[in-house]
């Protein structure tokens, strides 16, 4: 059984701007538990929602400063969910400022559904600085996880969603 070792080497011969943005996502994707599932909203979940979202904001903004898979210029498809993460964290903080904590929650939950999920996804294609440093030898291994991953994690709130609003699978009459 192969076992699963992280090559550091390929995070240190990146630029700068792409170990940023590595840490950041690292460091988002290490708060999300305790932000998303902890049931007490208390100063732990304050304090760790605000380093969550300043590692969104810092992931976000460090997205503009690399262009490996430009599609359009030196922009990509990346960059409009940079854009639309930052958008929604202006909507969750407003939110929360204002008392609106079902709107606060959706904005945070669908962040880190679309906003972390999907590019977890796509940092996972072959070639890119995550696959080498995971998956370095087996690239499609990583790409095919996340997107099992991620596609569990979709299922799951499709279900959940409708489990909450009394879904039925038979037909209203």
């Amino acid at each position: 059984m192969a076992s699963l070792s992280i090559d550091f080497s390929v995070f240190l011969a990146v630029s700068p701007i792409v170990q940023v943005h590595s840490v950041a996502g690292l460091a988002a994707l290490a708060l999300t538990p305790t932000v998303l599932w902890r049931q007490r909203r208390d100063r732990l979940h304050k304090v760790s929602g605000y380093i969550w979202v300043a590692a969104l904001a810092v992931l976000a903004l460090s997205s503009f400063g690399i262009s490996g898979i430009g599609t359009f210029g030196w922009l990509s498809p990346l960059h409009g969910l940079a854009v639309l993460t930052l958008g929604t964290l202006v909507v969750a903080i407003r939110a929360v400022v204002r008392g609106d904590l079902v709107t606060h929650e959706r904005a945070m939950r669908n962040l880190a559904t679309f906003g972390m999920g999907l590019p977890m996804v796509l940092n996972f294609l072959p070639g890119r600085t995550f696959s080498k440093a995971v998956f370095g030898a087996n690239p499609t291994v990583g790409l095919w996880s996340m997107a099992t991953i991620f596609a569990a994690i979709l299922i799951w709130r499709f279900w959940r969603g409708r489990l909450r609003s009394g879904f039925s699978a038979l037909p209203a009459e």
